[in-house]
């Protein structure tokens, strides 16, 4: 009977003590005094979401390259306000009555837009309308290397009938200018004129100049 009351108090032990393990099982695990709660991982940032909103830099399209591919040849360029109508604008201002001069005037501002045979033209037109004291506009015209030689013909024979006090000047300015197409032709009418022949000392060919023209003014 005693021993039936051991083994009912020893099995109730282990139910106890059963019991007691499962409490401490269930209790949060303890570090330090404290009680540590779990945190769940943190979810890696998205590469995605990270990015920043696109500069404005990046939003600008690439601008293509005005090169042109290689391989092929570069358009020509096209002359910036050339008349093709010359002939049409010539002869309105020469029936305008706007009076000679100011038809001369309108012929020196369309004169860097003509074709070569256009300029030549209007230098003969210009040879009439522009009056000796106001020759100096020609003249930079005659003194240009660049023009045609058919253009400074025109600007030449006119030179030639002009008073020697533009003549004379005029072509020696030429005549000293070795780049000039026309410094041959100019320092032969040159020496012709002054019955001199200082070849290129041109010192000389001043003095001499200055010389006629003081015996002229007399």
């Amino acid at each position: 009977m005693l021993g039936a009351r051991w083994k009912v108090l020893a099995g109730l032990a282990a139910v106890a003590g059963l019991t007691l393990v499962g409490l401490m099982l269930a209790r949060p695990v303890n570090k330090g005094g404290k009680a540590v709660t779990q945190v769940e991982p943190t979810q890696p940032t998205s590469p995605v979401s990270a990015q920043t909103e696109p500069s404005a830099a990046s939003s600008v399209p690439a601008v293509p390259s005005s090169r042109p591919p290689e391989g092929s040849s570069p358009a020509a360029t096209p002359t910036v306000g050339l008349i093709t109508n010359w002939e049409d604008k010539v002869s309105e201002i020469l029936t305008s009555d706007i009076g000679t001069d100011a038809q001369a005037r309108q012929m020196l501002e369309i004169f860097p837009r003509l074709p070569e045979d256009g300029q030549v033209e209007v230098a003969k037109h210009l040879s009439n309308l522009v009056a000796d004291q106001d020759y100096a506009a020609l003249g930079q015209l005659l003194a240009d290397p660049k023009l045609p030689t058919d253009v400074l013909d025109a600007l030449m024979a006119d030179l030639l009938n002009r008073p020697e006090g533009l003549k004379l000047p005029t072509l020696l300015e030429i005549a000293r200018n070795t780049d000039h197409p026309k410094a041959g032709d100019a320092r032969q009418t040159l020496g012709f004129l002054l019955d001199s022949d200082y070849g290129d000392d041109w010192a000389k060919w001043q003095d001499k100049v200055q010389q006629r023209l003081r015996e002229n003014s007399d």
